[in-house]
């Protein structure tokens, strides 16, 4: 930069420096932290234009007294400020506006799948502090095996058996989170002769593994309660009449991307099927916390062939990368060979953190306040999309929007340009089928922003019923426009 224009800038800055700011301070509503919402106000009025570019904000520690917060929250939001490209620091000087003009509007992300955050900073902090006074560093440095410790695995055995009673920490393997947890046995698996059948509306997930790994993928029916039995069975002999062995991949609770839940009839039903045929069963269950108290597992009734999956990511927190499967006993030597040459393994923080919150009673806590705040934005959903037939809410933190493809897209790219973005339009198995939808999740804004958003797609989707003779590209434009 020329000598001049660098003492200019200078200059300027130590007028500003010197001028109060203008701003009236606010923190907006919500349930994040505070410095977040702090974070937020300020982002918020840069957009609206009540903070000049370029202008100085208030010193920490006049924010701080202003709005009766501590300074570290002032300090640590200032620092999202600056990570986000909102607000630079300069030494000596304060802090200060980008000097550009913004007009984005804040995007409301209803395609990630996690439940809410309802962990505090005080929270997490003491958790890590505690285990900083416990922790061995010798076998903290050690390798991490697959099968972890067995007071780990009788841990987490012993409370996943309120979602499952077969739980067993004898056939438990730890994983880097659910996804990582069906790869491991979708490649151990893998083999020419191998058939995967599945949801006609797939999990996305299952879909990039299957294709990765050369698997087969076939779609069976169902109905509002999930997959049919008589389907499986017609899909079992055309899958034997090919001399192929066919697999079961399951969300028995809130399928994902349709938010089904089977009944105990039905789990009951597919797995006397899979015995009889000698299909083998994975069953994703990582969406637990939302079944029934008297639910039964597919592992209950068929351990001796059932790969049972779940996630603390999806029960507790994503930042908990910590999958379990359960598996077959003489399945688990070659799970482990699989592990290992992918050189993978669970984050050993993971597992130290929620043996604690086990032990402490405090995972039972999240799980509990979760399961609560799923209820209340369920019912916000359900009272949203009440006057709309095909939107299917459940019990999890994802509903489901079904409709035909090509009404699928239009409605994900206009909801794009109204500041929401939802997951991809969901995919047919079936050749020729135009069945599709949208999924939903509830789970990571505000309420306040679900709200809005829910809002916003629902009267997207009225349009959209109300056009249905237009081509899908005149239907873009006329929402659009």
């Amino acid at each position: 930069m020329d000598a001049t224009l660098i003492v200019l800038r200078d200059t300027f800055l130590d007028i500003c420096m010197l001028m109060k700011s203008p701003w009236q301070p606010w923190i907006a509503p919500g349930d994040e932290p505070a410095y977040q919402r702090l974070a937020a106000a300020i982002a918020e009025d840069l957009v609206n234009g009540k903070i000049a570019p370029g202008s100085r904000l208030p010193a920490q520690r006049d924010l701080s007294y202003r709005l009766g917060v501590g300074l570290g929250t002032v300090t640590k939001a200032y620092g999202l400020l600056a990570r986000q490209g909102l607000a630079s620091s300069f030494h000596g000087r304060g802090m200060f506006a980008t000097n550009k003009i913004l007009t984005t509007r804040k995007m409301v992300d209803l395609s990630l799948n996690v439940p809410p955050n309802v962990i505090s900073e005080q929270l997490l902090s003491g958790t890590l502090a505690s285990l900083a006074t416990t922790i061995d560093a010798d076998s903290f440095g050690a390798c991490n095996f697959p099968k972890g410790t067995l007071d780990h695995r009788m841990a987490i055995a012993g409370w996943l058996q309120h979602y499952c009673t077969s739980a067993d920490a004898e056939r438990m393997i730890f994983c880097n989170g659910g996804q990582h947890a069906l790869s491991t046995v979708l490649t151990a698996l893998a083999a020419p002769n191998i058939c995967l059948g599945t949801d006609e509306l797939p999990f996305p997930g299952l879909l990039k593994i299957a294709h990765l790994l050369g698997i087969e993928l076939v779609g069976i029916e169902a109905d509002r309660e999930g997959l049919l039995p008589d389907a499986l069975g017609r899909i079992a002999c055309e899958v034997a009449s090919r001399k192929k062995r066919l697999v079961l991949f399951t969300n028995p609770t809130a399928q994902n991307p349709t938010g089904k839940t089977m009944s105990r009839s039905r789990i009951k039903d597919l797995a006397a099927i899979c015995k009889r045929e000698d299909i083998l069963i994975i069953e994703d269950d990582v969406y637990a916390a939302f079944a029934a108290r008297d639910r039964i597992c597919f592992l209950d009734l068929a351990p001796e062939r059932t790969y049972y999956i779940n996630s603390f990511a999806k029960l507790l927190t994503p930042g908990l990368r910590l999958g379990v499967l359960i598996a077959p006993s003489h399945q688990l030597d070659n799970l482990v060979r699989v592990l290992r040459a992918h050189g993978a393994t669970d984050s050993p923080i993971s597992r130290l953190v929620i043996h604690k919150w086990i032990a402490d009673g405090v995972a039972s806590h999240i799980s509990k306040t979760a399961s609560a705040e799923a209820i209340v934005r369920n019912k916000l959903a359900a009272s949203i999309f009440a006057s709309i037939g095909d939107a299917w809410i459940g019990s999890g933190f994802h509903m489901f929007l079904s409709m035909g493809n090509s009404a699928a897209v239009a409605l994900a790219n206009a909801a794009r340009q109204r500041g929401i973005i939802v997951t991809d339009p969901a995919v047919s198995l079936s050749a020729g089928n135009d069945q599709s939808g949208i999924r939903l999740c509830l789970g990571g804004p505000t309420r306040d922003e679900l709200s809005g958003a829910l809002k916003e797609i629902a009267a997207l989707h009225v349009q959209l019923g109300h056009a249905t003779k237009a081509s899908a590209e005149d239907l873009e434009g006329n929402i659009n426009a």
